[in-house]
């Protein structure tokens, strides 16, 4: 009998995280990271990115969505700032959306001027970020926590009691991670540590996590080396994949490459050829291409658009064929199959 955990969904709309019991979310998120506009500290936002992000809001709303993806540093703080004044203005109820924040990244000279670029998991600096991103966002709890990029010095040990903390005080649900590789997560699961996800870059032309699975020694892939065996980590433990950039950063939706245009225009007309069979738009392809691999990928989808987003969920509607799948992985990935 297996031993493989079920990654179950309803009708392909939503998604029931393993590891978190009762915990189903929509099958497509929303990434907040553009909300505040300016990354600059002290530029306030601006009314046109406020009525970009409540239309973004109030589109994936009417679609069903209801995961919102956050992290500390996005626009510094004013992208989540903006979400809880317009999830309050919407009067949209807390318990009907689940919000996600990440904590970890600290930008140059925070908080005394002269400091560096870092990565921060102390026990303090996490549970500091979580009480500032709750203020910001007006919130009582988050549903999930993610730690952003990995700390070189971290010790798993005082991460777990972070953790431990801030779930016993009611702040945050659930715990996950952004960015960790396989040795990374089993070191943390040797602490007691297994993320309930794992967000990580992947796309049709950033295949480095399912390359690792076939690559040979001689036919390495388009963007470097394979991390190896991230995706299968995830599915013998339950772990979720939440896909960052998931859209190429529109490359193969109609904006101009300004790299690799070879293997970015081979891939974007073969997208356009396989939406046009399916009537959907090039965005549903590029999406149900993630949605088509076992490992129930959960795309995070960072575009304020409408009429993108509304593309992007026409990735619901639709299956890949096993052909047009490895077609599609071919072109992105650039080299031939071993």
């Amino acid at each position: 009998m297996s031993n493989l955990p079920v990654f179950s969904t309803d009708g392909g709309q939503t998604l029931a995280y393993p590891l978190a019991s009762g915990f189903t979310a929509s099958r497509l998120g929303l990434g907040c990271m553009q909300f505040g506009g300016s990354w600059e500290a002290g530029v306030p936002i601006s009314s046109g990115d406020r009525a970009r992000a409540r239309a973004a809001l109030e589109t994936v709303l009417e679609l069903g969505w209801d995961f919102f993806d956050h992290a500390d540093i996005y626009c510094r703080g004013k992208s989540e700032q903006l979400f809880g004044e317009l999830i309050r203005e919407m009067k949209v109820p807390r318990e009907s959306i689940i919000v996600q924040d990440k904590c970890g990244i600290r930008f140059p000279g925070e908080p005394n001027g002269d400091e560096p670029h870092r990565f921060d998991f102390s026990r303090e600096h996490i549970i500091a970020s979580v009480d500032q991103s709750l203020k910001r966002l007006g919130m009582e709890y988050l549903d999930c926590l993610l730690l952003h990029r990995p700390d070189l010095l971290a010790d798993p040990h005082e991460v777990m009691e972070a953790i431990a903390s801030l779930h016993a005080s009611g702040k945050v649900a659930y715990f996950g991670v952004s960015n960790f590789t396989p040795p990374l997560l089993d070191l943390y699961r040797e602490a007691g540590f297994t993320p309930v996800a794992n967000q990580i870059e992947l796309n049709l032309l950033r295949t480095s996590l399912l390359d690792s699975s076939v690559v040979s020694q001689d036919r390495l892939p388009a963007d470097g080396h394979p991390a190896d065996g991230t995706l299968e980590w995830h599915r013998m433990r339950g772990v979720v994949t939440q896909a960052w950039a998931p859209m190429a950063y529109g490359y193969l939706s109609g904006r101009e490459p300004d790299w690799d245009p070879e293997r970015v225009g081979k891939t974007a007309s073969l997208v356009k050829e396989i939406a046009t069979k399916h009537e959907v738009a090039p965005e549903a392809v590029v999406i149900a291409w993630l949605l088509r691999h076992p490992a129930m990928i959960q795309p995070i989808i960072g575009t304020r658009e409408p009429s993108r987003l509304r593309a992007c969920h026409q990735a619901l509607s639709i299956q890949l064929s096993r052909e047009e799948w490895y077609a599609l992985y071919l072109a992105g990935r650039g080299t031939p199959l071993p």
